[in-house]
């Protein structure tokens, strides 16, 4: 790496503590630049990624990549003090959604057991072993190799998960904003927190997987009951439908690009599109930063993604257009089965 681990956390203690404005600029800078080190990595591992799933004839619903967000990396940092910025490993990450979990199993053992240049240090199973807040996926740490300084030693994440837990996930971030605060994270209104881990079991349920552990002694008769209650109680797919953003860009595939920038607005229900190919990668990268250090969280949010396209790039990242329509589907036919079969 061009920048040691130890430099990199130097960086992102200033940018959490310093009070001197020159010292949070040149820790943004540096991490800003070690940020955007991860991009070529990404790409070349996303492709490797690809090839995978064609050679074991898998047809993914999705394949992205993003970079993280500094506010995301700030909100981590305060999240794990003692973690330091430099052990982050997930600064760059790509995911594959898969439409089912025989797709999903296929291509876990695919990339168990693979042979590849780039060291797979980590995998983590929070499928068969879901977080407390009933978040579901699989993740893979992986150190990346190459002759260049500046990219050897990377550490890129990938996460592989169902469309239906694709769509659980979605809603979670979507639903944050509506409470101002981080469910995924586990930190919120208990009831919203509660909701979203009886999802979760019934969408396991649904896919053959292991319900959350507080849910082994109920029926899926009682889940279902416990969602419609919820769902009347918060008003859930109401709030939901009614913080969907319009794209301001029109979703033509005729407007294909390599990175997005997304500014979206909360405020205005809006989201401004810039769009970058690969040779102004550096360009986009210091708009990104330049508009992080401008936006109110509160009021936006900007993130820098890579889709083939404006149409696959609201398929892959949903939650930045807070776009819950496959959730809400979903709950909705839990409900309307609840009625029907007069569970309540």
């Amino acid at each position: 790496m061009k920048y040691s681990r130890k430099q990199i956390t130097k960086a992102g203690e200033k940018l959490m503590t310093s009070k001197s404005s020159k010292e949070i600029e040149d820790a943004l800078n540096i991490i800003n630049k070690w940020r955007t080190s991860h991009l070529l990595p990404l790409i070349i591992l996303k492709n490797k990624l690809l090839r995978t799933l064609k050679e074991n004839n898998i047809e993914p619903n999705l394949v992205s990549q993003r970079l993280k967000r500094l506010s995301s990396i700030e909100y981590k940092l305060d999240l794990n003090p003692s973690m330091g910025l430099g052990g982050m490993q997930d600064i760059g990450g790509f995911r594959s959604v898969l439409k089912d979990v025989q797709d999903l199993k296929n291509l876990d053992n695919a990339l168990r057991h693979q042979k590849s240049h780039h060291k797979l240090e980590k995998v983590v199973d929070y499928i068969q072993n879901p977080k407390h807040t009933g978040y579901r996926s699989i993740h893979y740490i992986y150190k990346y190799s190459s002759n260049k300084e500046m990219y050897d030693g990377l550490k890129l994440e990938l996460q592989i998960r169902t469309k239906l837990q694709h769509n659980w996930a979605t809603a979670v971030e979507t639903a944050g904003i509506i409470t101002k605060t981080s469910l995924k994270s586990n930190q919120g209104p208990d009831k919203w927190l509660d909701f979203f881990k009886i999802v979760s079991s019934l969408f396991a349920i649904k896919e053959e997987l292991p319900v959350m552990e507080e849910h082994k002694e109920l029926t899926m008769q009682e889940l279902m009951v416990q969602c419609y209650k919820y769902c009347g109680e918060l008003n859930i797919l109401t709030k939901l439908k009614a913080i969907r953003v319009s794209s301001n860009r029109i979703e033509k595939d005729k407007f294909p690009g390599d990175y997005y920038l997304l500014n979206i607005n909360i405020i205005s229900m809006s989201v401004n599109i810039k769009i970058y190919n690969k040779q102004q990668f550096e360009t986009a990268t210091n708009e990104y930063l330049r508009l992080e250090k401008t936006i109110n969280e509160n009021e936006n949010a900007v993130v820098l993604v890579s889709a083939s396209s404006i149409r696959t790039l609201k398929k892959a990242y949903p939650s930045y257009f807070l776009d819950t329509s496959e959730f809400i589907l979903a709950i909705e036919k839990i409900n309307s089965n609840c009625k029907k079969l007069k569970y309540v």
